[in-house]
């Protein structure tokens, strides 16, 4: 994507779409909007993009066509022609296409199990690294990138329900608050999306997934061991082991379609936790939470 000049790739966004590629999935953006254009081919500068051809997702961001439209500069995530989503401020274009491409793959996949997780891989083992809001993980998984993992994915992890591996999404990763300025630190400006202020998040930047993590995204990873982080600044380094009927109990809530794969679902999680060691970590520094990441790994 980045080889298309600026101008063009706006012109294609606010007229056919462009189609966007993303591991086995993809979607078509249709958009007035340039400013949102332009951080889509920043961010998504190693992707692949077609022209035309299938797209598994039809996305529109664009203001309101209703009366929401007299409320301020407004803007609306549609996906196959409609909405579920509120409004939000023109300046969060980008977060928006985001957080609804999140919604479009946990709510159209059902072949495999979807995990509010992130993935990321060395040596030809994965780590699963699923956390709640505020826990750091992102933080953490920007950090063993810039080290030199793969990043699979950030936010979504499509689990095989065999549980023997796990797909790629290598999409850029949600950054939010202090978490921003330390990461830029390490893998520069150019590496960032423009920071957006006053989310529900806070303030958000999104940081480009490396090209060596998008052009091997079509390789599944084997998981080997499952990470529960929790950043707490200043805390000693803490590492601990999880039983497997917790750690089942914890993955289960961050399974987005668990319910609908039903029997299937029960299966995978069962398999993954008695195939993977499944652990605890407390940290309080970057540094100190991929030492113990590292420690794990060596160790799986």
């Amino acid at each position: 994507m980045g080889a298309i000049p600026a101008r063009d790739f706006r012109a294609l966004v606010a007229g056919a779409g462009a189609i966007i590629h993303f591991g086995r999935f993809s979607f078509r953006l249709s958009s007035p909007v340039e400013h949102l254009a332009d951080e889509v081919q920043r961010m998504y500068r190693h992707h692949p993009v077609s022209l035309e051809g299938f797209a598994d997702f039809h996305v529109e961001v664009r203001p309101p066509r209703n009366l929401r439209r007299w409320f301020g500069r407004q803007l609306e995530f549609h996906v196959d022609g409609s909405s579920s989503f509120f409004p939000l401020p023109h300046a969060q274009a980008f977060p928006l296409l985001e957080w609804g491409l999140n919604w479009c793959v946990h709510d159209a996949v059902k072949d495999c199990l979807i995990l509010h997780a992130a993935v990321v891989e060395k040596g030809g083992k994965a780590l699963l690294i699923p956390a709640p809001p505020g826990s750091g993980k992102s933080t953490l998984v920007a950090g063993l990138v810039h080290h030199g993992w793969r990043l699979l994915s950030d936010e979504l992890a499509p689990l095989a329900l065999d549980a023997l591996s796990i797909e790629g999404l290598a999409r850029p990763i949600s950054l939010k608050n202090d978490s921003i300025d330390l990461i830029k630190g390490l893998a520069g400006e150019d590496a960032f999306s423009g920071t957006v202020r006053d989310t529900v998040k806070g303030s958000v930047a999104l940081m480009r997934p490396p090209r060596e993590s998008v052009l091997a995204v079509r390789r599944p990873a084997a998981p080997v061991a499952v990470i529960f982080p929790k950043f707490t600044r200043g805390a000693r380094p803490v590492h601990r082991g999880v039983g497997q009927a917790a750690a089942f109990a914890l993955l289960m809530e961050s399974a987005f379609n668990f319910s609908a794969l039903r029997r299937q679902g029960f299966e995978a999680l069962a398999d993954l936790v008695e195939r993977c060691g499944c652990h605890e970590i407390g940290y309080g520094s970057l540094d100190e939470g991929m030492r113990l990441v590292e420690d794990i790994h060596a160790a799986a």
